[in-house]
């Protein structure tokens, strides 16, 4: 009942964007709220000798550390947990190719236990815990690693992977988003609730490593990666125009109509677009036959507050050309307008859709180098050897 009245919501465009904006004024003051309350807290917090040395500290606290330094990847025993529905299917695998790796993939359950089902998120507490243990007795584990959330892993479960030495560090990607339980939810949720049984949180925003500092948790900036083996150019043809793949929601659908209302063409991939569902061969496939692969980096309903989405790794990553919504953390990972392009709203986005399709010899430079850029520091190895030789875990270069 509810799903059909935002279905027919969406159908009429004011009120939908209405609602939008509501929600987008709510979300934008909890997140000011909660940005104004850590930074009192930790005002000085990026200061020198920068948050890594104070965040090393506090991981001291908790752990006492390897029981050998590895000198390379291979020699380091990884249990890497993820979802191949949200994600982890380009993370797995390239993992496993680098690391000595024993993957959990509770893929099959997730969406499930995303509507709800609480006898299957036990049961994969159970089923995760039975895994490490395995693991760990076959060969002692250096590092259990997690791309997943409170939604999916819970706090005695890993606290029980710590009581057996082995130090826990998990990724979120929607910090920004899912931070602060929601009671309202009914379910386990938010990310908050991890605290304290986490050895470091990695996180895709410098912002939200505030937020876990000052909780005195230790927190990484660590963003999403790339597997240059399954995201990569591929030789096929250049036959759209523009493309945007992803669900069709809060500003992006009014977005895309001001776009398409001055003739820009551009085909829309994802949910509520009216399209069909594509695969993740085939998204691969559409960044390369995209001569500009279009990015909206909103958080939720707003399109103040941004951040970093897979996209704008894999696109560029991939080869091919991305132009995003401007985040401050994307220009810390790309050279803007060298290796991707970023658009303040839709009058710039409209002005440089136009240029760089009159200009495709300068778009595609723009995509080599930014697969260069990927090879040399935005791999998925890259993140985990970095973040390793952060722990003492491996030796530094």
């Amino acid at each position: 009942m509810i799903s059909s009245l935002k279905k027919r919501s969406r159908r009429v465009s004011w009120l939908y964007e209405l609602v939008r904006k509501r929600r987008a004024h709510i979300k934008e003051a909890e997140y000011i709220s909660l940005r104004e309350q850590y930074y009192r807290k930790t005002e000085s917090l990026f200061a020198e000798p920068g948050y890594l040395a104070k965040s090393r500290g506090l991981l001291s606290k908790y752990w006492q550390g390897p029981r050998q330094v590895k000198s390379s990847p291979k020699e380091v025993r990884l249990f890497a947990v993820g979802a191949t529905v949200v994600g982890a299917s380009q993370l797995l695998p390239e993992l496993a190719r680098s690391f000595d790796t024993e993957v959990f993939d509770f893929g099959e359950s997730c969406s499930e236990i995303e509507h709800g089902n609480r006898r299957l998120r036990d049961l994969l507490q159970k089923d995760l815990l039975e895994s490490f243990r395995k693991a760990h007795r076959e060969r002692p584990v250096d590092l259990a690693w997690l791309s997943a959330t409170h939604v999916f892993v819970s706090p005695e479960t890993l606290n029980e992977i710590r009581r057996a030495g082995v130090p826990v560090a998990v990724l979120n990607t929607d910090d920004k988003h899912l931070y602060r339980e929601d009671p309202r939810w009914g379910f386990p949720n938010g990310q908050k609730p991890l605290i304290g049984a986490v050895d470091v949180h990695l996180t895709n925003s410098l912002e939200c490593v505030r937020w876990y500092m000052a909780e005195g948790a230790a927190a990484c900036f660590s963003p999403q990666g790339v597997d240059p083996e399954i995201f990569k150019p591929l030789p096929v043809s250049k036959d759209y125009d523009v493309t945007f793949i992803g669900a069709a929601y809060g500003m992006r659908r009014k977005f895309i109509e001001k776009l398409r209302n001055t003739g820009i063409r551009i085909a829309c991939f994802g949910q509520d677009w009216g399209t069909r569902f594509v695969t993740d061969d085939e998204k691969i496939e559409i960044f390369s036959r995209s001569r500009i692969n279009l990015g909206v980096g909103g958080v939720g309903s707003s399109d103040r507050i941004t951040c970093v989405k897979g996209r704008d790794i894999e696109v560029p990553g991939s080869g091919n050309v991305l132009l995003t919504l401007y985040d401050a953390e994307l220009a810390r990972l790309w050279c803007v307008g060298k290796e991707i392009l970023c658009y303040y709203n839709e009058i710039d986005c409209i002005e440089q859709i136009r240029y760089y399709l009159e200009r495709p010899h300068e778009a595609e430079a723009i995509g080599r180098a930014a697969r260069e850029r990927a090879l040399r520091e935005h791999t998925w190895t890259h993140r985990l050897v970095e973040l390793l030789r952060w722990m003492g875990i491996m030796q530094s270069s």
